[in-house]
């Protein structure tokens, strides 16, 4: 046995429980067999030889001593005693909701994200059961699709006035393709269609646009004679119908995507089998105080501005979707 274990075993044979938890740091050296000026790496070698020791035994007594040896170890180390220290210290502090301080900060520096988290979590589900089951649901919707801005005051002077009360006014600054500088985006495009599949009524393009939206415009043949009754004979004389056939339109995607260096899944196309008829896909204004009052600015440098009204093959209403462009047109 080592002479410093035997010294600490014959000299603390009955030193445990309560007694220990009395010790001064000097005692609890003096019970580890060191000298009270042993210094900290001394006291980590031999509380790691005690503990190693009493691990190798058996029995209850074994675990004893590594509880007694713990205990005494907290003791030498001054670990209780900064621990006793610093309970004595919070005592005297001002208390906020039963922390001090120093604890509120310590607590919040761990736990912000936490709660910032909740508070995220508990904006969004406010918003989904907002949106879900409280918001008011749109009752129409005209969704301008182009290279231009718009501005909606037009608009929802128009729709008001027809009754409606929820109208989504979407506007996406789009450029089918690239020229002038100005870039196509597809993230546009992916918006616009989809808000058009939330059942817009009204398609507003402009010439660069409108043939890329083919698919989602309505034959205006019958909104056009319409006009023919309702408008003045000036005002409906500018007022330009404009078609397209399936056919064009196949090509056109076909051009587009081979330009976007996009894969086909048939390389010979046979646009014979799409139809070449002619279908009145929208009603074109180019006169710039009309548009003006519209509220729409051109971004085409080097282009006159142009509108292409149509109606969304995917409205709630189609006879609805008439009657909001025939209002809008007869309030120019």
């Amino acid at each position: 046995m080592d002479p410093e274990e035997k010294k600490q075993e014959e000299n603390n044979p009955d030193i445990t429980g309560e007694k220990i938890a009395l010790m001064t740091v000097e005692e609890a050296l003096e019970y580890l067999g060191l000298p009270a000026d042993a210094d900290k790496e001394t006291l980590e070698n031999r509380f790691w030889q005690l503990s190693k020791k009493y691990r190798s035994m058996r029995g209850d007594d074994a675990e004893q001593k590594l509880a007694d040896l713990s205990a005494v170890y907290d003791i030498a180390s001054g670990n209780r005693d900064m621990r006793v220290q610093a309970e004595q210290a919070r005592e005297q502090e001002k208390k906020y909701f039963g922390k001090t301080k120093d604890e509120w900060k310590n607590y919040v520096s761990y736990t912000w994200k936490y709660y910032v988290g909740a508070l995220v979590l508990i904006v969004v589900t406010a918003s989904l059961i907002w949106n879900f089951f409280f918001k008011p649901r749109e009752d129409c919707g005209i969704i301008s699709i182009g290279n231009f801005e718009n501005q909606t005051e037009y608009y929802s002077g128009v729709l008001k006035d027809l009754g409606f009360r929820y109208p989504n006014l979407s506007t996406f600054c789009y450029v089918a393709k690239s020229e002038n500088g100005q870039e196509a985006d597809a993230y546009t495009n992916q918006a616009a269609v989809a808000t058009l599949y939330s059942g817009a009524n009204v398609i507003v393009t402009d010439s660069s646009a409108m043939p890329y939206f083919f698919e989602y415009l309505s034959d205006c043949t019958k909104l056009y004679k319409n006009l023919e009754s309702v408008l003045p004979a000036e005002k409906y004389a500018k007022i330009k119908p404009v078609y397209m056939s399936e056919r064009e339109y196949k090509k056109l995607i076909v051009e587009y995507r081979l330009t976007k260096g996009m894969e086909l899944s048939d390389t010979n196309v046979d646009y014979s089998s799409y139809s070449d008829a002619k279908i009145m896909t929208g009603l074109m204004i180019e006169d710039a105080e009309l548009i003006k009052k519209l509220g729409y600015t051109n971004y085409w440098p080097d282009k006159p501005a142009t509108v292409i009204f149509g109606i969304n093959v995917m409205s709630r209403d189609l006879d609805e979707s008439s009657r909001i462009i025939t209002a809008v047109l007869q309030g120019l």
